[in-house]
């Protein structure tokens, strides 16, 4: 706060510092409401976290802070969905891929936002087959296609920077989502399936390895992976 109390200070126009921090809360809501539409072409890399867990989706959306919307969503899917049905392989874990989403706002049903999917969280230990891949990174039709949670995710961990090679990293968002469309989706993701990790060139498969880079920081490791150039090829081929 103490960058904002210089801003009041410099304005110095009569705007009471009472009215300025009440409105803190909002600047992200303000600021994603006002996005220039015409902002995109992004390319791989071009988008990233800041410092302090905020940065700008591949359409320059506000991501989501990693404080309170993420904790909450994290505690409140990690705690509705576990064993069979658990979306990521723990609470940190869904941190490190939650900045990574927008927020959208509160109450949404659809699309691929963070509080989208910590509605079906928040319903999901009354009916964990159900709601829990909704709560997850794939979003699974409901909030956002798989595809679209895999490709939000790939776009900001497997980056030109974070791997270094040209062949693990999907130039721009478009490249990523028609090759996503192209795969099969046997849908009911859980990051503890192990048979959806491997042997398979699925959305699962390459969902799962992309959060794991963002979850063990380890792009040049699960980017490879989450391309299709290993693990998550058909048995049929080597890797």
């Amino acid at each position: 706060m103490s960058k904002q109390r210089s801003l009041v200070n410099l304005a110095a126009i009569g705007v009471s510092l009472s009215a300025t921090l009440a409105g803190c809360s909002q600047v992200l809501d303000i600021e994603e409401a006002h996005v220039d539409p015409t902002l995109g072409g992004t390319t791989a890399g071009s988008a990233g976290k800041s410092q302090a867990g905020i940065g700008l989706d591949d359409n320059g959306a506000p991501l989501v802070d990693a404080g309170a919307l993420c904790d909450e969503y994290c505690s409140t899917v990690s705690t509705g969905c576990t064993d069979t049905h658990a979306q990521y392989i723990d609470y940190a874990a869904c941190l490190a891929s939650c900045v990574d989403f927008p927020a959208g706002s509160p109450g949404d049903t659809e699309g691929n936002t963070i509080n989208c999917r910590l509605g079906y969280a928040q319903k999901a230990a009354t009916e964990p087959y159900t709601y829990c891949t909704w709560a997850g990174p794939g979003g699974d039709g409901k909030c956002g296609s798989n595809c679209d949670g895999f490709c939000t995710i790939m776009m900001q961990e497997c980056t030109a920077s974070s791997t270094g090679n040209s062949a693990d990293y999907f130039p721009t968002l478009d490249d990523c989502e028609s090759t996503c469309a192209a795969l099969p989706d046997i849908g009911n993701y859980a990051a503890t399936n192990s048979t959806q990790q491997v042997g398979s060139d699925q959305v699962e498969c390459r969902l799962y390895h992309a959060d794991a880079a963002a979850a063990t920081n380890d792009p040049m490791t699960h980017c490879p992976h989450a391309m299709g150039l290993s693990l998550c090829v058909d048995s049929t081929e080597s890797y």
